[in-house]
């Protein structure tokens, strides 16, 4: 598959994942983290996105998953404070969607949405 990688500027990180949000809320999403101190650790496995957020107040990207349904009644928070950078990935046939949220200690957040019942943006 042709894949793309882009860096998101950081000015437009709130408007674009509020927009992801409006587009993805329900799809499967996988939350993986890579940490020095913890190594590598599964957050999240296809659980359905409640949000996807930056809020440049405090400097903070989060994601909330499940509060949907009596399935997952409780609507799960990762966040990531300072993020330095924000890659994202699309796959050309619009079936993946990934974001590697990169912060200050050199941490690094995977965020995966699996599109396959939901429209691309």
């Amino acid at each position: 598959m042709n894949q793309q990688r882009s860096e998101l500027v950081r000015e437009e990180w709130r408007e674009f994942f509020d927009t992801m949000t409006r587009n993805y809320e329900g799809a499967e999403v996988t939350i993986e983290v890579m940490s020095k101190d913890f190594g590598d650790l599964l957050g999240a496995e296809k659980l359905p996105l409640a949000y996807l957020e930056y809020d440049p107040k405090d400097d903070q990207f989060s994601i909330g998953v499940g509060g949907r349904d009596g399935r997952y009644p409780v609507v799960l928070r990762h966040a990531v404070d300072h993020p330095q950078r924000i890659l994202t990935d699309t796959l050309q046939q619009g079936t993946v969607r990934a974001f590697d949220v990169f912060d200050a200690e050199g941490g690094q957040t995977i965020v995966t949405l699996y599109l396959t019942s939901i429209s691309s943006a």
